[in-house]
């Protein structure tokens, strides 16, 4: 049959011509080239591996390629603080520190550790002995006893004291162990694959749900049964041991590197102020830097902190500390840490040097500050103590400023109570809110901040205007009755307390027996201009500029106008009624302002003439401007500078706490390098007091001294001495509201060769004579037993 199926290929039709033609032929030697081409790489990559496992495995387990990088601060030296007899006030006390890496003080060791140790001790032929490897293990080990035992002899430590305090660190490097295994497990817990629920009823739901399930097959790895053991840097760190130890072990291990595998040192600084009682208020004290200054520090410098301020750091926050700042910080060097896997150190790299900080020495004696600490300390304790037995209500402070005449340096400067710089920064939270609870407020610097009336002693500028006027003939005398115009007001203080006046006075006289009446017809000849021309003059009413933070300015009123004023003195005396009705009507209450026994305020010029535009000026504020009353406040710097240039010939000098700069070798130039240091001095300049004459002067003067020499004299019971010739100026200033006056007396020595200028005020104390003026006496005599008065021209 045709439609049969036949095969249409007929093998024996075709002419075999040789084997390559056909692919058949001979399939074994094709499979067999097939093979060594697969086989061979496989070879070469089996081989490789044996070699690598079998010969190489250790060398690869020690010598691992990467290494870490850690920036690592290099502590700078602040600068000390030192006084004019070179002892320490402030200075940065060293610390050093031992570290020991974590794995050499883990109890028991870790296993993988202990191994790499000791194959690193190794040459790797002995790394394929296990008998070897087991030795070198030992050996680590018992290296590792040694350390401990050397540290415990060279510290003195007790052994039990170290191991308890590995086990402490050991304890915390756990906790944070388990604290990261934990949240390494409930991460894997939430990877749960996505359940596809095939009953969905909505298609849309549904096509979503197989969405999830494809997406998390294809980008998930699958989640492995069992985690490799999590590793934490503290693990490689080095942790503190032992904190404070002696120099001579930083040596020991230092020098000794071999004998002390994983331990390192280190140095850290803390402020210490060796007398911190003596001068708190001009010292100051550094804390650590807050946000807002941090804040404050990157916008005045947007490009970088030329002093690299970082969280933690000290700053100045008040007294020379803060003053100078910029001049004692020390800024930090970097240096680059680079370690192995393990923690050990491999090399370092220094980035940037350390600078130290320079040091400051300032112009007060601590022989003299001590004496004037303890004279205003004695002196409260008595008071205070008067004071708890009549009513247990009343709260002094003191305060005591000297100067040198000349060149404005701040010879002693102290505000009682006081506090110890010690107990303010180191001290517990109980001390420190004892002392900011403290109504006496020990924290205030009185010298700088605290702003009183002065009270007679302002005299002392009334007689410079009254003469320099041309109006007031200083050797005219004028008859004191007492009292101005009427009895009930406008008083001395003779009239009050003993009813008489100062009969004939001229200017000599009226400063040394303090004569309100004469002063009271001086303000009413030369007008309320003149005096607050003078004041202005002698920088009342603004800031000295010593070098000390947050001085206040006190304040200056300002007359109106001379149209305005002339208006207001033809109006009768029934205009100053209204004033003195409010206030007490002894002595000079008709000038007093009621006030605390310290004032706050820092108004400078502009801010007080804008508060004069809304304080209306009386006849009567003219009257008290000239006796130191009135609206009229200064701080005892002020009254100081007032008395040194009295006696120095008119010069206004400024008050400056720091006498110079000693810069370490590294700042100075090279020939400052060879000699170890250099400084510079600070010398601010002085500025003549314009229109001053020397007749004036020398009126001013003769009457400053018949106030201590006269025995009429308000300061002659209580404030001369046999030994030396003392210029001043008594002041008893009321502040109303029936509380005592604050005690006041200013002035120099040697009356006839002007050294020192001072100031004595006692808050609440009464007569500035009674009060004030022994205080003073024993301030000269003290100066006399310390030979810092000097006979000969100035």
């Amino acid at each position: 049959m045709r439609n049969r199926p036949t095969p249409t290929y007929d093998p024996s039709s075709v002419t075999r011509t040789g084997w390559g033609e056909d692919v058949d032929a001979e399939p074994g030697l094709r499979l067999m080239w097939l093979s060594v081409a697969m086989t061979l790489p496989l070879l070469v990559v089996a081989g490789r591996l044996i070699h690598l496992q079998g010969f190489r495995s250790e060398a690869f387990a020690v010598e691992e390629p990467t290494e870490s990088v850690a920036i690592e601060e290099i502590p700078a030296r602040h600068g000390r603080i030192l006084s004019a007899d070179g002892q320490l006030l402030a200075h940065d006390e060293e610390r050093h520190r031992v570290h020991v890496q974590y794995r050499w003080l883990e109890e028991p060791p870790d296993e993988r550790w202990l191994r790499d140790e000791a194959l690193s001790r190794l040459s790797r032929a002995d790394r394929r002995n296990k008998t070897i490897v087991e030795q070198a293990k030992t050996e680590v080990l018992k290296r590792r006893d040694e350390l401990w035992r050397s540290l415990a002899e060279m510290t003195e430590v007790s052994p039990h004291k170290l191991t308890a305090s590995r086990s402490r660190i050991q304890e915390r490097v756990q906790r944070i162990l388990s604290s990261v295994e934990e949240r390494r497990g409930q991460s894997s817990k939430a990877a749960t694959q996505p359940q596809f629920d095939p009953s969905a009823d909505e298609p849309q739901q549904f096509f979503f749900q197989a969405w999830d399930v494809v997406k998390y097959e294809l980008t998930t790895s699958p989640i492995r049964e069992r985690f490799d053991p999590a590793r934490i840097a503290e693990q490689t760190e080095h942790h503190l041991l032992l904190d404070d130890v002696d120099w001579q072990v930083v040596a020991a291990i230092e020098t000794n590197p071999h004998q002390f595998p994983g331990v390192r040192t280190d140095v850290i600084s803390r402020r210490v102020y060796p007398l911190g009682e003596l001068a708190p208020h001009l010292i100051g004290y550094r804390t650590p830097i807050s946000d807002e200054q941090l804040a404050q520090r990157k916008r005045e410098f947007p490009d970088g902190d030329p002093l690299d301020y970082r969280h933690g750091d000290l700053i100045g926050q008040a007294g020379v500390e803060h003053s100078y700042e910029s001049v004692l910080r020390g800024v930090c060097g970097q240096r680059k840490i680079f370690r192995d896997p393990h923690g050990t150190v491999l090399r370092t790299e220094l980035i940037r040097p350390a600078r130290s900080g320079r040091d400051v020495v300032l112009n007060v004696s601590v022989p003299l500050q001590q004496r004037v600490n303890s004279l205003l300390v004695e002196e409260l304790r008595k008071r205070n103590d008067a004071a708890e037995l009549q009513a247990g209500r009343l709260h002094y402070g003191a305060c005591l400023v000297a100067l040198d005449v000349r060149s404005g340096a701040v010879l002693a400067a102290a505000s009682a109570p006081s506090f110890d710089l010690n107990d303010w920064l180191s001290g517990t939270n109980e001390q420190r809110l004892v002392l900011l609870d403290d109504p006496r407020r020990p924290l205030f610097s009185r010298a700088t901040q605290a702003t009183l009336p002065p009270g007679s002693v302002f005299k002392t500028v009334s007689a410079v205007a009254a003469i320099e006027s041309g109006r007031i003939d200083p050797d005219r005398a004028i008859e004191c009755r007492g009292y101005l115009d009427q009895p009930n007001k406008y008083r001395c203080y003779s009239f009050t307390h003993f009813g008489h006046g100062h009969a004939a006075t001229d200017l000599t006289k009226a400063l040394a027996v303090s004569c309100n009446v004469y002063f009271f017809n001086a303000a009413r000849t030369i007008g309320p201009q003149a005096l607050c021309d003078w004041a202005d003059r002698f920088g009342f009413g603004r800031p000295t500029g010593i070098d000390l933070p947050a001085e206040r300015s006190g304040r200056l009123p300002r007359p109106p106008d001379p149209e305005t004023l002339s208006k207001i003195q033809n109006k009768t005396d029934a205009t100053i009624e209204p004033i003195s009705r409010t206030m007490p009507t002894n002595s000079l209450s008709e000038f007093a302002e009621p006030r605390s026994p310290w004032r706050d305020d820092s108004t400078n010029n502009d801010a007080e003439a804008e508060s004069n535009k809304r304080t209306p000026w009386y006849p009567g504020d003219t009257l008290g401007l000239a006796i130191g009353q009135s609206r009229l406040t200064s701080t005892p710097i002020q009254i100081a500078r007032l008395m040194a240039a009295i006696a120095n010939d008119g010069w206004l000098v400024t008050p400056h706490v720091a006498h110079e700069i000693i810069a370490p070798p590294e700042v100075g130039s090279d020939e400052h390098k060879k000699s170890g240091h250099c400084s510079d001095r600070i010398e601010p300049p002085r500025q003549r007091i314009t229109g001053l004459s020397a007749g004036t002067l020398a009126h001013v003067r003769e009457g400053l001294e018949q106030v201590v020499a006269n025995p009429h004299g308000t300061g002659f019971k209580t404030v001369r001495l046999k030994e030396v010739a003392i210029a001043g100026k008594t002041g008893t200033a009321e502040i109303g509201g029936g509380r005592p006056d604050h005690a006041w007396f200013a002035g120099y020595v040697p009356a006839d060769n002007p050294q020192i200028a001072f100031v004595v005020v006692l808050e609440q104390a009464g007569s500035g004579g009674k009060a004030a003026g022994p205080v003073a006496q024993r301030f000269v005599q003290s100066l006399l037993d310390l030979g810092l008065l000097t006979s000969g021209s100035p």
